[in-house]
């Protein structure tokens, strides 16, 4: 029986997945004066290392060399994801093998190490660095080398930093992005607006009690943020919503109460305070530091320069490189559209004083002569033969001053010619 098409390209894909994916085997490697044992050197998009079962005190580790941070790779990311069925492991990131193996040495002290919320199976870490991964386990597991080019959650980061900070002289006076940030700050931070509420209420100082509320208050928000996926469940869905829907209500009571704000030193606060962050996203969407602090630097300046100076330098530049082609008309030309545009607007008047909006009746209380307004609008000439005659004669006698100064010109330039030869021959 042959195989069918389907079972071809299931074959094809397999091979092409094992040939993309190359298995990394573990070394030893000298460093520092240390020896290292289960090393594993992690190079190309889809490198994979497996590890057996070991006993826990065993660590292995995952090292990336990093590449040369070029302009085009500017939004370039890497990461190392691990899969594990559990959650019994402990992780160590570093620069190299030696801050991993004193990171084990120091981890021993911090005994909240493996409680904190943000856990997670993907190490993310700059692609232009040397970085290293210890993991400790006692499980089977393997590793992945992963790289991006492009990676769109940074490509956005920089896109919405640099359209905030634009647009931030006309965000903050406005009414609408008011309510909305004031509504989904109400809605993530309320339990830390709730515990300054408290505090406000019982009069409680900083350095007591309460700054354990606000401990308990942020480690709160995070966990929640890191297990949203759960919350979203059916199980806790109708609770996220009831939240969502109670903060936000209150959350636009409070500021419809207080208002948006109206002095102009407070909202040259909110706008500096947005194009801060803006620069701080541009800055944090990179790993390529260098090219995105250059970026921040470069929107400030641009900022800094006066408006006039810019509205004058894009004035100059339009003249001079975006200049419009002008098509000059020749004399028949431009008789030729006067008439026409002439007669086209002359027609237009017509039919608007024939229309019932024109009020014909109260236009002709104001003429001093009504019959040469309904000639006209009965198709007449909007001039008469006199008016044309006496044009025509006064167009004439302008014709024969000039012609006459040009004579007497003429003249002038002969006797000043002719007084000049005569000096000449004296």
């Amino acid at each position: 029986m042959l195989p069918t098409r389907r079972q071809i390209l299931i074959v094809l894909s397999v091979i092409n997945a094992s040939s993309s994916q190359a298995v990394i085997k573990n070394e030893t490697v000298v460093e520092s004066g240390r020896t290292f044992l289960g090393v594993y050197q992690l190079k190309e998009r889809g490198d994979i290392a497996s590890v057996g079962s070991v006993p826990y005190e065993d660590i292995s580790y995952f090292c990336y060399q990093g590449s040369s941070p070029i302009l085009a790779k500017f939004w370039a990311s890497a990461s190392m994801k691990l899969d594990l069925p559990n959650t019994d492991y402990q992780v160590y990131i570093g620069p190299n093998l030696t801050a991993v193996d004193d990171l084990v040495d120091q981890s021993a002290s911090a005994w909240f190490y493996t409680q904190l919320p943000w856990r997670t199976k993907e190490f993310k870490f700059s692609p232009f660095q040397e970085t290293c991964v210890g993991v400790k386990t006692a499980h089977e597991y393997s590793i992945s080398l992963q790289l991006k080019n492009i990676n769109y959650i940074m490509f956005f980061l920089t896109f919405i930093g640099i359209f905030t900070f634009f647009m931030a002289p006309k965000l903050c006076r406005n009414q609408f992005f008011h309510f909305a940030t004031g509504v989904s700050a109400g809605i993530l931070l309320s339990v830390l607006f709730m515990t300054y509420l408290v505090q406000r209420r019982l009069r409680v100082q900083w350095f007591s009690w309460i700054t354990l509320l606000y401990s308990l208050s942020l480690y709160f928000i995070t966990s929640t943020w890191y297990n949203l996926k759960e919350y979203l469940t059916e199980k806790y869905f109708h609770w996220v919503v009831g939240y969502v829907l109670a903060s936000g209500i209150l959350s636009f009571a409070v500021i419809y109460r207080m208002g948006p704000p109206q002095n102009p030193k407070t909202i040259n606060l909110i706008q500096w305070t947005m194009q801060s962050v803006s620069l701080t996203c541009i800055i944090l969407s990179s790993y390529h530091q260098v090219a995105s602090l250059s970026l921040s630097i470069l929107l400030l300046m641009w900022s800094a320069i006066p408006g006039y100076v810019k509205s004058s330098a894009q004035t100059r530049f339009r003249r001079t490189f975006m200049r419009p082609k002008v098509k000059l008309l020749s004399e028949e030309e431009y008789i030729a559209q006067r008439n026409k545009e002439t007669k086209k607007a002359l027609d237009d008047l017509r039919a608007f004083c024939q229309s019932p909006e024109s009020k014909p009746w109260q236009t002709v209380t104001r003429l001093r002569s009504p019959s040469r307004f309904a000639e006209f609008i009965e198709g007449s000439p909007h001039i008469t033969e006199n008016e044309i005659m006496e044009y025509s004669h006064w167009d004439s006698i302008e014709t024969d001053d000039e012609d006459s100064r040009s004579i007497l010109t003429d003249d002038g330039d002969n006797i000043g010619d002719r007084s000049f030869d005569g000096q000449t021959d004296i």
